[in-house]
């Protein structure tokens, strides 16, 4: 028969209990001191996109999150946060909790531009506020008008808009936009005076030049491309420096009179700062695998978005010359935030 101790246990269920409590305190002081990579696989992921639906942004966003979903062994949920060109996600972002749940489809608007339209007052700091992870595409910028615009290219864009300073409007998907400030660019580089109309989004934006409200429009691909193969809308130009293969028939801003001339809208995914090394490194594996896959990058080509890839340095490197750049356009074009 087992002894019986005062405390109403037998000497061997004492060892048990003793075992068991050393077991549990140990599992406790191993979890305090694990990183943050254990609260990142236990729920899921929030991508955040700083646009409406239907931009490039939400379109990358969307055709990642299933495979980044099936790679962590986390749901990846989409969420649209629209508002002050990208800036309201951005921040929401940026003051999140480091433990990888919360994700921004970091794109130039929100993470350069807003940088160089409103410098320190922004709410947020583009180049330490966050945890760059990789870029993952660059996407054109396509230029188009109204059907019932006469100027059929750039050139008799730029004559008939120098003819009517300040009659002539181009729709963007914000102030402070890369659309905004491309054409912002182009005016100052051919001494045109048109006006930004500022729309919330890309969709609304192409809709008011199908009606005519607004004259011409630039924006990224996935959102006047579409329109023009349907034709609602007639091609002027892109933004890079050569033709890309998804429209080889419309020309470019440089070989229409602007040698040299070049403009994109970058997208990457960001983290806010202080990210763990370890959950740094979990999610970038993850983004890279899924963008070296055929099908998402096949999927991505067709909506005229080029798919890219990157070490966290090199985008931080990225983000860092895109303020520089566009904060001399903005200070150029004598832009101020609205």
């Amino acid at each position: 028969m087992t002894k019986t101790t005062k405390q109403g246990l037998s000497k061997r269920e004492r060892t048990m209990v003793n075992t068991k409590r050393r077991g549990l305190i140990g599992l406790g002081i191993a979890s305090l001191a694990a990183p943050a990579l254990a609260q990142t696989a236990a729920g899921s992921i929030r991508m955040i996109v700083p646009y409406p639906p239907g931009g490039a942004s939400d379109v990358i966003a969307r055709l990642m999150s299933q495979p980044m979903s099936e790679i962590l062994g986390q749901t990846v949920v989409v969420e649209n946060r629209p508002g002050a060109n990208g800036g309201i996600a951005a921040e929401l972002v940026s003051r999140a909790a480091p433990d990888g749940t919360t994700l921004l489809m970091g794109n130039a608007g929100p993470n350069a531009l807003n940088q160089a339209l409103y410098g320190r007052r922004l709410n947020y700091d583009s180049i330490n506020g966050f945890t760059p992870i990789s870029l993952v595409s660059s996407v054109p910028l396509v230029m188009g008008v109204f059907l019932g615009f006469p100027p059929r290219n750039l050139q008799e864009v730029i004559a008939y808009a120098r003819q009517r300073p300040g009659e002539v409007n181009y729709a963007s998907g914000g102030i402070g936009s890369a659309p905004h400030l491309t054409l912002a660019q182009l005016g100052t580089l051919s001494n045109i005076n048109w006006v930004n109309v500022a729309f919330r989004g890309g969709q609304a934006a192409i809709t008011a030049v199908i009606g005519g409200q607004v004259q011409v429009i630039m924006d990224t691909a996935p959102v006047v491309l579409p329109q023009i193969r349907e034709g609602r809308i007639r091609a002027i130009a892109v933004s890079t420096l050569n033709r890309i293969t998804q429209a080889p028939e419309i020309p470019t801003i440089a070989e229409q009179g602007f040698p040299g001339f070049e403009s994109t809208s970058w997208g990457g995914i960001m983290a806010p700062p202080g990210l763990p090394p370890a959950v740094l490194e979990r999610l970038h594996a993850a983004i890279i695998r899924v963008m070296a896959m055929p099908e998402i990058r096949q999927a991505m080509e067709r909506q005229g978005i080029e798919p890219r890839s990157s070490t966290p340095a090199e985008f931080t490197q990225h983000i860092t010359s895109e303020v520089q750049r566009w904060t001399k356009v903005v200070q150029d074009a004598d832009i101020k935030p609205e």
